[in-house]
């Protein structure tokens, strides 16, 4: 059972588009408008781009602003009034356009009005936040509705980076004043004075690479994958080994947790990318995409550089490579390798690499070997302890942390118990 940060929302999505039918076109349709451009220079520091001057308010709407297939669309009352940019194609617009009222359920809010957080200068990572108080794992920071959509295959079909950001930056010149001014702020290049060789759109989505994929709708043959953009979010700084987790609700809404304690004045840090992947390539992503200064360096945080301990490096680089291997035989139903002992270390290896924001899976893998081999009171354990880091990476209601529950409450019940042991004939 593969744990997914965004199976709700695909089995929202999907759910909500099942038989739908070929829509006519976009202009047509009722509730949305297509309107004649009237043309404004607006210097948003990046570019010059020409937009609407006064785009509908209470309606979703197709710009004029298209390149082939890629049109920008809008919506400025979604959200109580936030707003929402699309750069995408027709079909992938009206599934967004279907799930409106999902958009709206957002709570675009830092929890106890952000007393948990200030922000403050991390040593080689510029701005980002601490907690001004002592936080105890599974407390709920932040949840905050999508600003900007834009289709990824954008990148590979428009070949010209200036005609793209012709979309992009006309996209975020329709969105209310409010919404682009804390949009804009993710310009700020880490290691510069403000204003100086500010990030492009396309920069901002690669340096803050949350996706969401809208499934398949009626003949859908292409990828649904989608760069989406929580503006406010960006406040935290990146971490391969977090203390924060985070997950997209089924309602699009991007949703931050503590995954451990945290200490007062500690820094509040997510993973933009896969804690999971080797530390050379996660370093070379952060000098790439999140560099700080002019001479940016590879990814500063404890994971990474070991106090520039080469021992502790080739370690826990020995435990990373240890722990995939591990988890291909955990993930095996027919391995005839698993035992006891090997799942023990596995959890070990997880905690003595600190992953606490990927907890989830790895409980869920151990609970269900357990049972496998017959161990109750360790899968018990697991299946319990699963549930509760899916809950921090995933929600309450995502469908893993059902599943878990489930085999909780009756774990002889479950077909996982003794399923190795039978299979082996014991």
């Amino acid at each position: 059972m593969a744990w997914s940060q965004l199976s709700l929302t695909r089995v929202l999505l999907l759910t909500l588009l099942t038989g739908a039918h070929a829509a006519e076109n976009a202009d047509k349709k009722a509730g949305l408008a297509s309107e004649e451009i009237v043309k404004k220079t607006v210097y948003t520091g990046n570019a010059t781009v020409p937009v609407l001057s006064s785009p509908p308010t209470d309606k979703w709407w197709k710009s004029k602003t298209c390149s082939g297939s890629y049109c920008v669309y809008t919506n400025l009352r979604v959200a109580k009034g936030r707003g929402i940019a699309l750069v995408t194609k027709e079909v992938e617009f009206q599934k967004v356009e279907r799930i409106e009222d999902h958009l709206n359920r957002a709570d675009n809010k830092w929890e106890d009005d952000g007393s948990m957080i200030t922000q403050t200068e991390v040593l080689e990572k510029g701005p980002g936040l601490t907690a001004t108080k002592k936080l105890r794992r599974g407390k709920s920071l932040s949840s905050f509705s999508p600003v900007l959509l834009v289709h990824k295959d954008l990148f590979d079909d428009i070949v010209k980076k200036k005609e793209r950001s012709r979309l992009l930056e006309a996209a975020i010149n329709y969105l209310p004043d409010e919404t682009r001014e804390v949009f804009n702020k993710q310009r700020q290049r880490p290691g510069y004075p403000p204003g100086e060789k500010p990030r492009s759109i396309e920069e901002i989505l690669y340096s803050h690479p949350f996706e969401i994929d809208l499934g398949a709708g009626y003949r859908q043959e292409h990828s649904s994958k989608h760069f989406i953009n929580y503006p406010e979010v960006a406040a935290f700084q990146h971490d391969c080994r977090p203390n924060v987790a985070w997950y997209i609700d089924q309602n699009m809404q991007h949703r931050t947790t503590v995954a451990r304690k945290v200490a007062e004045g500690e820094e509040l840090a997510i993973a933009y990318i896969d804690p999971m992947m080797p530390r050379k390539r996660r370093s070379e992503w952060v000098k790439r995409h999140r560099g700080f200064g002019k001479e940016p360096k590879g990814c500063p945080c404890q994971a990474c550089t070991h106090k520039n301990k080469p021992t502790l490096q080739r370690q826990s680089d020995k435990n990373m490579e240890e722990i995939e291997k591990i988890k291909s035989e955990l993930r095996n139903h027919d391995s005839q390798k698993v035992t006891v002992e090997m799942i023990d270390k596995f959890i070990k290896l997880f905690e003595e690499e600190r992953l606490n924001a990927k907890y989830a899976e790895a409980y869920e893998l151990a609970a269900l070997n357990y049972n496998y081999l017959g161990e109750d009171k360790k899968a018990k354990k697991y299946a319990d302890l699963a549930v509760q880091a899916g809950i921090v990476e995933g929600g309450k209601d995502s469908n893993d942390v059902i599943a878990m529950k489930i085999m909780a409450s009756d774990i002889k019940g479950h077909y996982s118990y003794r399923f190795t042991l039978k299979r082996r004939g014991q």
